[in-house]
C-alpha cells in the first residue's frame, strides 16, 4: 500500500512524492508494529459504574471514541498533574514549549502550536482574543473530569481555527446526594526547602431535580531550584540555587448549578473566576542581554448558560457565554530598575469573548446519524497604556470582530463492521472595528504630507473559509470475543484565521501591520489501528493497542520577516518586523502509546512518537524548525503489591532538537526518571510521596532556560 497516489490526488502537489516515498517503507510494516505498541484507549472490560458518572452535557461535541487521546481524572490524580501543561506531556505527538518574554507554557500537537490547536472547556475556547492562544500552565485541572486531544481529524461542530486539532476539557457534575473532597500537596526542592503547594477542595450534590458543585483551587509556587550541574555565566544575574523569578500564584473558583425539571431537559449555569500572578520572565542564563517582563495580573471571569433537551432520537443543545480576560505587563529596562521597582508605564489587555452555540443531533436510525451546529463568537480587545507616574490608563488600541461557523457531520454504518463519517464546515471572520493610536498618528502624517505612503495604516477585511473531512472506520471480524480491532483511514482539511495581533500589531512602531494577512491551511491524512486483547494467558489480563501513521501538509504558515522601515526614507539600518504567509511544511510521523496489564498487580504503559518534518518553501536561510525533537518517549509501571499500596516509577525521554531556524545550534536530548508511592488508608483517606527528576538531570525545553532539578513531594487527600 502506498500513500503517494492518494496524496497526489488530494493535494495536487507534484513535489509531495519526495516525502511520501519516505513513508512508503514504514506503511508496509505499520500493522506489524501496531501489535507491539500499546495505548490507553479502551478498557479491557466495560466499567460497570461508567453509566453512573454524570457529565456536564457536551455542547462542544464529544470526541470520537474511535480515536481520542484521553487523560482521565484518575490519571491526573495518580501523576499529580495540576495544570494542562503537565497533563499533556506524556501524550505522543505533544511537544512542550515554554519560557520567553511572555513567561508562557505551551505545547504543539504534531507540529501545530497552541494558537492552531485551541483548548475548549465545556464548549468555551480558552484563549486571549488578541493573540488567539492562552497559557496552558494557568489552566488548572482540579475541576476537570478528563482531557481529550483530537489531532487533525477534529469535529466540524467545534467552530473555526482548529487547524491542527483541538483539546477538549470536560467538567464533571456530582453523582451522589452529597460528595466532598480535599487534596493538598507540597513540593520541596533538592535541599528540602519549601518550593510550592497546591490545594483543591470540592463539594457537590445531586438531587432528583437539582445538582450543584463548587471547586476551589489554589497553587503557590515559591520557587524551583536548578540542578546542581548548572554553572552561572559572568555578568548574568542567575546564580546557582533557586531559579531567579520562578514564583507564581493561581487562584481558581468554579461554580455550577443545574436544574432538571423534567427528564428530557437539563439547564445549568456555570461561573469561573481565576486570579493569577504569572511573575517575572526568568532571564536567559547564558547571555548578558535580557528583557525583564513582569505579569502581575492574569485574571479571567467566565459565565455560561447551557441547556440540553432530548426527546426520542433528537437532541438539542445550546450554549451562551461571556468570557473576560484582564492582563497586565510591566517592563523593566534593566536589573537595577527592577530592584528599585521602576518600570515602564503599565500595558494592559482588557478583552472579552461573547459567544453562543446551537447544536442538534438526529439519530435517524440505527445506521445513520446527522449532527449540525451554528457557532457565533464576538471578540473585543482594548490595549491600554499607563503613565510613568500614576495609575491613569488611556486606550491605545481597540479591535472587535465576529466569527460565524456552520458545521455538519454525518455518520453511516452500511453494515456492522464498517462506519463512514464525513463533515463539512464554513467559517466567516467579520472585522467590526479597528482603531489604533499609532494608526491615527500615521494618518495625520499622511494628511500633512510628512509621509507619502500609508505603510503603517491598517485596514480590515472579511475572510471566508471552508473545511471538510471524511473517515472510514472498519472493525475487523474476530472469532474471539475477548478481542476487538478497528482500522481507521481519515482525511481532514482545516484552516486558521490570523489572530488580531498578527494582522494589526505595530508594537510601538517596530512592526508593520498586515491586515491582508491570509489564513493558514492544512491537509491531514492518517492511517490508524486500535484494539484490545483480553485474557491472553495465565498472567496477561489485558493488552490495549492504538497506533497512528500520519502525514500533514501546511501552507500559508505565518512567519515574521524583516523589511526596511518605509518611514525611514531608505535608511538600510532601520528595519521593522512584518508578518506574511510564506512557509509551506510537511509533518509526518508515527505514534503509539502503551498499556499492558499483568494480572491485577502490574500495569505497564509506554508512549512513543517519531516526529518528522520537511520545509517545502520558506524565506531564505530557514533550514530547520526550532524545538522540534525527532523522538519523544515515556514509560510508566504501576505496581500494586497489595490492594491499598501503589508504586509508580516513571521515565520520559526527548531527543535533541535545533534551537534556531538556521540549524546551527542544538539542545541535547534528556532522559528523566520519577518515582511515586501512594497508599489508601481506609475508604476515604489516601497519602502519597514521590521524587521528580531523581538524578537531578540538567535539561532545557528552551535554550538558556534550564528546568527544575530534583524535587520531593508529599500529598494527602480526603474524599467522601
Amino acid at each position: 500500500m502506498c500513500f503517494a497516489p492518494l496524496c497526489e490526488a488530494i493535494f495536487n502537489l507534484p513535489d509531495s512524492f519526495v516525502f511520501l516515498r519516505a513513508l512508503r517503507g514504514h506503511i508496509s510494516s505499520f500493522f506489524f508494529l501496531s501489535f507491539f505498541a500499546f495505548a490507553v484507549t479502551f478498557p479491557c472490560f466495560p466499567d460497570e459504574t461508567e453509566d453512573e458518572v454524570y457529565r456536564l452535557p457536551e455542547t462542544e461535541v464529544s470526541a470520537d471514541r474511535d480515536r481520542p487521546e484521553q487523560i482521565t481524572r484518575d490519571e491526573m490524580d495518580r501523576d499529580d498533574k495540576n495544570d494542562l501543561w503537565e497533563a499533556v506531556r506524556d501524550v505522543p505527538g505533544v511537544i512542550l514549549s515554554g519560557g520567553g518574554r511572555r513567561n508562557d507554557s505551551g505545547f504543539t500537537v504534531r507540529g501545530y502550536g497552541s494558537d492552531s490547536v485551541p483548548v475548549y472547556v465545556d464548549g468555551i475556547q480558552l484563549a486571549n482574543p488578541y493573540r488567539g492562544e492562552g497559557d496552558s500552565a494557568r489552566i488548572l485541572t482540579g475541576d476537570l473530569e478528563s482531557v481529550e486531544i483530537e489531532k487533525g481529524f477534529s469535529s466540524e461542530l467545534l467552530g473555526a481555527n482548529n487547524l491542527g486539532g483541538a483539546v477538549l476539557l470536560r467538567t464533571a457534575k456530582p453523582k451522589n446526594p452529597l460528595e466532598a473532597s480535599l487534596k493538598t500537596g507540597v513540593d520541596f526542592d533538592s535541599i528540602f526547602h519549601y518550593a510550592d503547594s497546591t490545594t483543591v477542595a470540592s463539594v457537590g450534590t445531586k438531587l432528583d431535580l437539582f445538582y450543584a458543585r463548587a471547586i476551589f483551587q489554589y497553587r503557590d509556587i515559591n520557587h524551583w531550584r536548578l540542578p546542581a550541574a548548572f554553572e552561572p555565566v559572568e555578568n548574568n544575574p542567575q546564580q546557582k540555587g533557586d531559579r531567579l523569578w520562578s514564583d507564581s500564584d493561581d487562584v481558581k473558583l468554579t461554580l455550577f448549578a443545574g436544574f432538571t425539571p423534567i427528564a428530557p431537559l437539563d439547564i445549568w449555569l456555570s461561573y469561573v473566576y481565576q486570579k493569577a500572578d504569572k511573575g517575572t520572565s526568568p532571564p536567559d542564563t547564558e547571555t548578558r542581554e535580557y528583557v525583564i517582563w513582569d505579569w502581575p495580573v492574569w485574571n479571567r471571569h467566565s459565565i455560561s448558560l447551557n441547556g440540553k433537551y432530548q426527546i426520542d432520537n433528537l437532541t438539542l443543545s445550546g450554549l451562551f457565554y461571556f468570557d473576560k480576560y484582564d492582563n497586565r505587563l510591566d517592563e523593566y529596562k534593566n536589573l537595577v530598575n527592577y530592584e528599585l521597582g521602576i518600570h515602564a508605564p503599565h500595558s494592559d489587555y482588557n478583552e472579552y469573548s461573547l459567544g453562543s452555540r446551537l447544536l442538534g443531533s438526529w439519530e435517524i436510525n440505527s445506521k445513520n446519524t446527522l449532527q449540525a451546529a451554528l457557532t457565533y463568537k464576538h471578540e473585543d480587545h482594548k490595549g491600554l497604556r499607563g503613565e510613568y507616574f500614576g495609575e491613569n490608563m488611556h486606550e491605545e488600541t481597540h479591535i472587535s470582530e465576529d466569527t460565524w461557523s456552520v458545521g455538519a457531520e454525518y455518520a453511516i454504518t452500511p453494515w456492522e463492521p464498517l462506519t463512514f463519517k464525513a463533515g463539512l464546515g464554513f467559517d466567516a471572520l467579520i472585522p467590526l472595528k479597528y482603531w489604533n493610536e499609532e494608526n491615527e498618528f500615521i494618518k495625520e502624517l499622511l494628511d500633512s504630507g510628512t509621509l507619502d505612503a500609508g505603510y503603517f495604516v491598517g485596514k480590515t477585511k472579511n475572510m471566508f473559509l471552508y473545511t471538510w473531512q471524511a473517515g472510514i472506520f472498519y472493525t475487523l471480524p474476530v472469532k474471539n470475543e475477548n478481542q476487538d480491532h478497528t482500522i481507521r483511514l481519515t482525511y481532514a482539511r482545516k484552516n486558521h484565521f490570523p489572530a488580531m495581533s498578527q494582522r494589526y500589531s505595530t508594537r510601538f512602531g517596530s512592526t508593520l501591520p498586515n491586515p491582508n494577512l491570509g489564513p493558514e491551511k492544512a491537509n491531514h491524512l492518517e492511517l490508524g489501528y486500535a484494539g484490545y486483547f483480553c485474557s491472553l494467558g495465565k498472567y496477561i489480563s489485558a493488552l490495549n493497542v492504538n497506533t497512528a501513521l500520519y502525514y500533514s501538509f501546511l501552507t500559508g504558515k505565518i512567519v515574521t520577516i524583516q523589511l526596511g522601515d518605509p518611514s525611514s526614507y531608505g535608511n538600510p539600518n532601520v528595519l521593522v518586523d512584518y508578518s506574511r504567509n510564506l512557509d509551506a511544511l510537511d509533518f509526518y510521523g508515527f505514534e503509539a502509546s502503551p498499556e499492558l496489564s499483568i494480572m491485577e498487580y502490574v500495569t505497564i504503559g509506554l508512549s512513543f512518537s517519531w516526529n518528522q518534518y520537511h520545509i517545502r518553501r520558506t524565506q531564505d536561510g530557514i533550514k530547520s524548525l526550532s524545538y522540534y525533537p525527532a523522538v519523544t518517549a515515556g514509560g510508566r509501571l504501576v505496581y500494586k503489591p497489595v490492594k491499598w499500596l501503589t508504586v509508580i516509577p516513571r521515565v520520559e525521554y526527548v531527543s535533541s532538537r535545533y534551537t534556531d531556524t538556521l540549524g546551527d545550534t542544538k539542545l541535547d536530548g534528556y532522559f528523566l526518571t520519577h518515582f511515586k508511592v501512594s497508599a489508601d488508608i481506609g475508604k476515604y483517606f489516601s497519602v502519597s510521596a514521590g521524587i521528580d527528576n531523581i538524578f537531578d538531570t540538567y535539561y532545557e525545553i528552551r535554550q538558556y532556560s534550564p528546568m527544575a532539578g530534583r524535587s520531593f513531594n508529599i500529598s494527602a487527600a480526603v474524599k467522601y
